[in-house]
């Protein structure tokens, strides 16, 4: 995520404070972040119902940060200003940040929300079938079937974990109890996209912020 091949998006209100800390790869997952809480914002903000989604982000390379653990208090500015001090390093270990997102996950759930991961890297790491699962169907003893959707922001060739966790996911989901109390329309299927370029990431983000328009969130980044 340090390589500065790809940069934060421009033009937008964080542009200039994503710049001057990450004018690499991990400002524009920043930007996406940052458009994706606004979008989400002004979703709920519109909608009649009194429902705040609850935000977690881990940062992962060969080491793990949560700097936001089960938030629904901060705005998308405030979310922006606890991430932009941390800074890109290199390595990938996909093991240790799916094994944290899980406990999150359990530490944060609540009945009222759906969980929700979005897991991007720009590089490849091993992960066993197992691990996957592990996540997927703690997920279901909780309650609720996860939603997970891999991002790779890089080349497709470096990608073929990232498109194993998705499927796994969506195996898992497939094939969960129904929940009666939630109409069909409002599942949210895990799904892997490949993003290219700033643009891309920013609109991946923004495609999965519009599928969780019905469906009630809790997120983890």
């Amino acid at each position: 995520m340090w390589e500065a091949d790809r940069k934060p998006l421009a033009n937008t209100p964080a542009t200039a404070r994503i710049r001057a800390h990450s004018d690499n790869r991990l400002g524009a997952v920043f930007s996406s972040l940052y458009s994706f809480w606004t979008a989400r914002f002004a979703a709920l903000a519109s909608s009649q119902a009194n429902r705040r989604d609850s935000y977690s982000v881990i940062l992962f390379s060969h080491e793990l940060d949560t700097p936001v653990v089960n938030d629904f208090a901060s705005t998308p500015d405030q979310l922006l200003d606890i991430l932009l001090p941390f800074d890109a390093y290199g390595g990938t270990d996909f093991t240790s940040a799916i094994r944290q997102a899980q406990a999150v996950m359990e530490q944060s759930w609540s009945t009222e929300r759906s969980p929700v991961i979005i897991f991007l890297s720009d590089g490849e790491s091993h992960i066993t079938d197992a691990t996957m699962q592990d996540l997927c169907h703690t997920s279901l003893r909780l309650g609720k079937a996860v939603s997970f959707h891999s991002v790779s922001f890089g080349p497709d060739v470096a990608s073929t974990y990232l498109r194993r966790m998705a499927e796994i996911a969506r195996d898992v989901q497939n094939n969960a109890p129904r929940d009666l109390l939630a109409p069909t329309a409002a599942t949210v299927l895990s799904s892997y996209t490949q993003a290219l370029d700033t643009v891309q990431l920013a609109e991946t983000f923004l495609g999965i912020a519009e599928s969780l328009r019905k469906p009630r969130g809790a997120l983890l980044h």
